[in-house]
């Protein structure tokens, strides 16, 4: 029987590997120089934090972290959904950055507390740097929710789209009941999820943003949102993209079912650890 704490590790370092693949695509065509540079950065975060859970789950299973982190095939990783998503346009990718890094913070916060001390202290380091993450994230939601009326719609679209697959950072894991039973989790995902919602509400709702949080849109007279060209175009009610928010959209990840889109990452994640087998460089 698989040590459920091998499942959170996992999932832990999944996320992180997989959505700093993700940020690294932003490298040279960022919309700003010193955006190439920051996510450069925050993906390299990203993909250390992946290496710390990686190591810690190897301890547990006697497997190379490298092993853990490339070697799995795609029904093996248990990162969200969200995660795995291509970057879009800078909307998208301001919006899911935002919304991942409030669930990194709720995450870590929580993890800190755990009675298994090699998990609580690793979360030392992480939380420090993750808390420059969330400053960059928020720096840019408020940017581009007092910008452009474009820009403005681009930041809406993406939210309800991060919005709509955000619930599955905290989908259940394998033999969660055993993790908070043994002070591993100290709360449960869906109290984690409880709280993450109520930072997000409250944040979005200050920079009156408060309508993609049923899935809409829409500005605030409900009725338009802004092209490209900065036309205004009727979008419709919008209920589609609400009626997924409620559901609880983009689970299935911790428990290895992935979208279409997960198929690319994996290539480019694994390919030259799968050529090259257990070569060192």
């Amino acid at each position: 029987m698989t040590d459920p704490r091998v499942d959170l590790l996992l999932a832990l370092g999944d996320d992180e590997l997989v959505l700093g693949h993700r940020h690294a695509h932003w490298t040279g065509v960022a919309p700003h120089l010193e955006e190439d540079l920051a996510f450069s950065s925050i993906a390299q975060d990203e993909i250390g934090h992946a290496v710390v859970w990686y190591r810690l789950a190897g301890e547990l299973t006697g497997k190379d972290p490298d092993a853990l982190g490339l070697g799995r095939p795609p029904e093996g990783y248990r990162n969200a959904i969200l995660v795995e998503r291509p970057n879009r346009d800078w909307g998208y990718t301001v919006a899911r950055h935002y919304c991942y890094d409030i669930a990194e913070d709720v995450r870590l916060t929580t993890l800190a507390d755990s009675l298994w001390t090699p998990l609580a202290e690793a979360t030392g380091a992480l939380r420090r740097e993750e808390r420059y993450h969330l400053l960059h994230a928020r720096l840019w939601l408020d940017r581009l929710a007092h910008g452009p009326l474009d820009a403005r719609g681009h930041l809406a679209d993406g939210l309800v789209a991060a919005l709509a697959e955000a619930p599955g950072l905290f989908e259940p894991l394998p033999g969660e009941d055993e993790l908070v039973a043994d002070g591993v989790l100290p709360l449960a995902s869906a109290d984690q999820h409880t709280r993450w919602r109520d930072v997000v509400t409250a944040e979005l709702t200050a920079l009156g943003l408060e309508h993609v949080l049923d899935g809409s849109a829409h500005h605030s007279d409900g009725e338009f949102v802004p092209t490209s060209s900065g036309e205004l175009l009727d979008t419709g009610d919008g209920a589609a993209a609400a009626g997924a928010v409620a559901s609880g959209g983009g689970l299935g990840g911790r428990l290895g079912r992935h979208s279409e889109d997960f198929a690319e990452v994996w290539e480019e994640l694994t390919g030259t650890y799968r050529a090259y087998p257990g070569v060192r460089w």
